[in-house]
């Protein structure tokens, strides 16, 4: 009967009924996160609250708490403050469509607004945690992009007589007190790694001052996932390409920009979970080796691969327009379940399509991919013990 009782309480503690009791979650980061400051979520808009889940709302569910709520309102694009409104008095999900770890020059806003994840932990961090608290994270993401476009424009810039000091790629590492020895392709790359292990070092620092010495025991905290394998990323590298005259040429260019990038995302990471290698109370979770398996063609093409994706390169979601690069941009407010179920002529046969997309723009995961990278934590939580 002991060993019974033993081996029952085991599989009710694999099952997430064995762990602590998660009385709260509080969230902060990036879109990814975002509960809907801008009145949706980054990804495929359901037809009701529960469709259009992101993975911190998998999470919370999961562990017997209500979804967060957002505690910030936008009135712009360039303006986000709390929501004075009593109902959200309470709501502690800081995380901000375009929020970044250093906040650019050339952005509207600033460092001490709530496009800051810095200062959203700051915000979150008024209220002391209590120990059966939950905190997500993630960021860097928009990070990487600012970094990458800055790369991408510097030549033209510099033809453009923007003397080196001045250009934006240069100015943004300036930031973070990163000086590139030269204007050499080695040089910047390696500027590029500095400013990224930087930024992890920043983020990490805020984490323990702002969440871990107020209180917080139950920390998770996803990696850069690797954004290369985004649509948005495979755009920007077939910019490249066709800039350097297509072809054998044109292929070299991309594959060299890709492995720049490639290495920043890396020098982040690294740094980001040395950082929390020997702290019990933050789990790091590889989101980074997660995206490279489910971006996995099908062996068979329309098929679902291993995890369920029959489509790992399109978004779900048409563009709306261009951005200032030339590249499709999206917006996800307007991309709804219902119509994507009566697009002709994939909903003719099959009106689910959609959903075996990963992405539903070109830099946000659709409703599998949320309910995947909520599984991935939830691993992370019973593997400490938390869930």
């Amino acid at each position: 009967m002991r060993l019974l009782s033993l081996a029952l309480a085991a599989l009710l503690a694999a099952c997430g009924d064995g762990g602590p009791e998660t009385r709260a979650v509080r969230v902060a980061g990036d879109s990814l996160s975002d509960s809907g400051t801008f009145g949706f979520k980054a990804t495929v808009q359901g037809s009701s609250l529960a469709d259009t889940w992101i993975w911190t709302d998998h999470v919370a569910h999961a562990v017997g708490v209500a979804p967060p709520c957002p505690r910030y309102l936008a009135a712009n694009a360039n303006q986000v403050a709390p929501n004075t409104d009593p109902a959200f008095a309470d709501c502690r999900s800081n995380a901000v469509v375009r929020a970044r770890i250093n906040v650019p020059p050339d952005m509207a806003a600033g460092d001490d607004s709530p496009f800051s994840i810095l200062q959203q932990l700051e915000d979150l961090s008024a209220t002391r945690y209590d120990p059966d608290e939950l905190l997500l994270l993630d960021g860097g993401g928009n990070d990487l992009a600012d970094l990458m476009r800055g790369f991408l424009t510097l030549g033209s810039e510099l033809q453009g007589l923007v003397p080196f000091a001045d250009t934006r790629f240069v100015k943004l590492l300036g930031e973070l007190g990163i000086v590139p020895a030269s204007a050499a392709a080695t040089d910047l790359a390696q500027a590029g790694a500095q400013y990224m292990a930087a930024l992890a070092d920043r983020f990490s620092a805020q984490i323990r001052v702002q969440a871990l010495e107020r209180g917080a025991q139950r920390v998770v905290l996803l990696n850069l996932p690797d954004l290369v394998r985004t649509p948005y990323f495979q755009a920007m590298l077939a910019a490249v390409a066709q800039a350097n005259g297509g072809g054998n040429a044109g292929q070299a260019a991309a594959l060299q920009v890709q492995a720049m990038a490639d290495g920043w995302i890396q020098a982040f990471n690294t740094r980001l979970q040395a950082g929390f290698a020997a702290e019990a109370r933050v789990a790091v979770v590889d989101f980074h080796a997660a995206l490279q398996q489910w971006v996995t063609p099908p062996a068979v093409a329309g098929q679902p691969n291993r995890y369920g994706f029959s489509n790992t390169t399109t978004p779900a979601c048409a563009p709306t327009g261009t951005d200032a690069m030339g590249l499709p941009s999206y917006f996800l407010g307007s991309c709804l379940a219902a119509d994507l179920s009566h697009q002709l002529p994939q909903a003719a046969l099959n009106p689910g399509w959609w959903t075996g997309h990963v992405f539903a723009d070109d830099f946000h995961g659709g409703p599998r991919t949320n309910q995947l990278m909520a599984e991935l934590v939830l691993d992370a939580l019973r593997s400490r013990g938390w869930y």
